[in-house]
């Protein structure tokens, strides 16, 4: 019969898949300040403290060049707002926090599309296929088993 152990170690790292692109605690938000400038802000979820120092990129979306480079001061930084879609990426150790960029009041220069989530939908595909060929070879072998019996 099915193992349980075995399905519930595939399910403990299918879970930690979908989650281990995020860094538990901290988090990075932005608000427009008037028409072409945003505030980016880098906190503690769990002590809500601002990071401070932190390096933080504003990427293209289009082309993946680098828009903008600065550092968080006392938890905040402003800059404008690109005019094509961006992401906001703030470095934390060897790893980062990414959130898409709010766009402009007026809108961007031509239509672009979202790539919100775009590694939680890759990572889900993936595991849901694992998980699929899994419960297939487990059949698979449940039948050979079966039929050696008879």
């Amino acid at each position: 019969m099915f193992n349980i152990k075995k399905i519930l170690l595939l399910l403990f790292f299918i879970s930690t898949s979908l989650i281990g692109h995020k860094i538990p605690g901290m988090t990075l938000t932005s608000k427009l300040i008037d028409e072409n400038k945003i505030e980016i802000k880098g906190f503690n979820k769990r002590s809500q403290k601002l990071l401070d120092g932190n390096k933080i990129k504003l990427f293209s979306q289009v082309n993946n060049r680098v828009l903008f480079e600065g550092y968080l001061n006392k938890g905040f930084l402003e800059t404008k707002i690109p005019k094509e879609p961006y992401m906001i990426f703030m470095y934390v150790g060897e790893q980062d926090v990414v959130i898409e960029g709010l766009a402009p009041k007026s809108g961007y220069e031509g239509i672009y599309a979202s790539k919100t989530n775009r590694a939680f939908k890759y990572t889900l595909g993936l595991s849901l296929l694992f998980v699929f060929t899994t419960i297939f070879l487990i059949s698979k072998n449940l039948l050979k088993q079966r039929k050696a019996k008879l």
